[in-house]
C-alpha cells in the first residue's frame, strides 16, 4: 500500500530486492523479497500459489475435551497453551475460562462476570505469567487468579485497552481505536508499555491508523512469538515486531493485485464510508501465531486465508481456511487457535466433528490409513464431550 511505501522513505530505509525462490509444498515459484537494514521482510501474496491442504500437513491428530458437569464452553474467542495446560476464553457466550490439560482433562474454570473487584464486565484479553492467569477487563482493569484460578488482586490502569502482552516484566497494551494522549506531545498512541510498578507509561507505537470494521474484538494481535514481540491490526498490511523501546516494521504483506483503497487510513474517513467495497479487495485479518520457525497470520481475499511464513528456508505457503481436508478427510483448517511446536491447533465444536465424519462415510466406501483412524476417534467419541482439540502437523 502506498502509506507503506512512504512511511519506509520517511524512516530513510534504503530497500534492496533480493529474489528468492520459494516453494509451497508440492508448489513452486519465484516469489520478490525485500530485505533492509532493519531486516524486513515483504511477502507479495499476488506470486504465491494456494496450496492443499496435504502440500502443508502431513498428519492430524484428535484430543477429545472432556465433558464436566457443572460446566461447559460454547465459544472459542482465545485458546493459549502454556506448560501442557490448554486455557480456552470464551468472552461472550458462557463469559468464562476451561482449562484442560493436553489429554483432554478438566482442571478448573474461571466464572466471573459482574463488577467486583474480582470480575470482569467484559473480558478484552488474557495471559498466563509463569501459571498464573491474568485478565484484561475492558473498564481498564487487571484482574489476577492464581494457577487454580482463585482470585488474588486487581489493578485500576491509567488508561484503558484492548489488548495485552508481557515482555520482561513490562507490559505492552494496544490501546485499540480509541483517542488518547500517550503519545509524544499528546499525540494519540497505539501501543504503550506500561510497568505496574513504577506506574510509567512509554509509547512505543505511534501510528493510529489501523480500523476494525466489525462489532467483535480483534484477536492475536499482540503476540509474543519465540523470542519476538508481534503487532499487527485490522487493514494494516504491516507486521511490526519490538526492537528496543519501540515497534517498527518486521514483515510487510504485499496485496498490490487489489489492495484496499488509500482513504482506508485517513481519519477523516469512518469504516462505514468504505465497508462496502471490503468484498472484493485483499487485505490483513490479523490473528498472529508461531514459533522461532515460522509466522502465521490470516487476510482476507476469497475467503479467509492463512498465510504461513518459514523464516528459516523464507518460503511462504497460502491455505484457505475452508480448503477441503485432503489429510484425512476430517475438518478443514478453519482457524489456527495455537501452536505447539509444529502443531497448528484448532478447537472445534465436536457436533460438527461428528457431522463431518458421517459426511466422509456417506462420500466414499473404502478409506485410507488417515482416513480411518479419523473415524476410528469419531466411532470411539463420548457425544456429551463439548470439544475437540485438532492438531494439524506441518511438514
Amino acid at each position: 500500500m502506498r502509506t507503506t511505501k512512504e512511511a519506509l522513505l520517511i524512516s530513510g530505509l534504503i530497500i534492496t530486492i533480493i529474489f528468492l525462490s520459494s516453494s509451497c509444498g508440492a508448489n513452486s515459484e519465484k516469489q520478490t523479497s525485500l530485505s533492509t537494514s532493519e531486516d524486513i521482510k515483504v511477502i507479495p501474496v499476488v506470486g504465491i500459489e494456494e496450496s492443499k491442504l496435504s502440500d502443508v500437513i502431513d498428519n492430524i491428530t484428535y484430543t477429545a475435551l472432556k465433558d464436566h458437569p457443572d460446566h461447559r464452553a460454547y465459544r472459542i474467542d482465545k485458546v493459549l497453551i502454556e506448560d501442557e495446560l490448554i486455557y480456552i476464553f470464551d468472552y461472550y457466550s458462557g463469559r468464562s475460562l476451561s482449562v484442560y490439560d493436553l489429554k483432554g482433562n478438566f482442571q478448573f474454570a474461571i466464572t466471573k462476570p459482574g463488577q467486583g473487584p474480582d470480575q470482569y464486565l467484559e473480558v478484552q484479553d488474557f495471559l498466563i505469567d509463569k501459571g498464573k492467569i491474568e485478565v484484561l477487563d475492558a473498564r481498564g482493569k487487571l484482574i489476577f487468579f492464581n494457577d487454580n484460578g482463585v482470585f488474588e488482586k486487581s489493578e485500576k490502569l491509567p488508561f484503558v485497552a484492548q489488548a495485552f502482552t508481557k515482555v520482561e516484566g513490562n507490559y505492552i497494551f494496544q490501546t485499540g481505536k480509541i483517542p488518547n494522549e500517550l503519545g509524544k506531545n499528546g499525540k494519540p498512541c497505539e501501543v504503550v508499555q506500561y510497568n505496574l510498578e513504577t506506574k510509567k507509561s512509554e509509547c512505543v507505537l505511534e501510528i493510529h491508523n489501523g480500523k476494525n470494521p466489525h462489532s467483535f474484538k480483534e484477536r492475536n494481535i499482540l503476540k509474543n512469538i519465540g523470542s519476538e514481540t508481534y503487532y499487527g491490526t485490522y487493514f494494516n498490511d504491516t507486521i511490526y515486531r519490538k526492537r528496543g523501546d519501540k515497534f517498527t516494521p518486521g514483515v510487510i504483506i504485499n496485496f498490490s493485485s487489489n489492495p484496499l483503497p488509500d482513504e482506508t487510513f485517513d481519519p477523516k474517513f469512518s469504516v462505514s464510508d468504505f465497508t462496502g467495497t471490503l468484498k472484493d479487495k485483499v487485505y490483513h485479518n490479523p490473528d498472529l501465531q508461531g514459533s522461532s520457525d515460522f509466522l502465521i497470520t490470516r487476510f482476507k481475499g476469497s475467503g479467509n486465508n492463512h498465510l504461513i511464513y518459514n523464516s528459516q528456508e523464507r518460503k511462504s505457503s497460502i491455505i484457505n481456511s475452508t480448503a477441503k481436508n485432503d489429510v484425512d478427510g476430517g475438518i478443514p483448517l478453519y482457524w489456527v487457535h495455537s501452536v505447539i511446536n509444529r502443531d497448528l491447533i484448532m478447537i472445534y465444536d465436536s457436533e460438527n466433528v461428528l457431522k463431518r465424519a458421517n459426511k466422509l462415510q456417506e462420500e466414499k466406501r473404502q478409506f485410507n490409513e488417515k482416513e480411518q483412524t479419523f473415524l476410528d476417534f469419531a466411532s470411539k467419541f463420548d457425544t456429551n464431550d463439548p470439544l475437540v482439540m485438532i492438531s494439524y502437523h506441518l511438514k
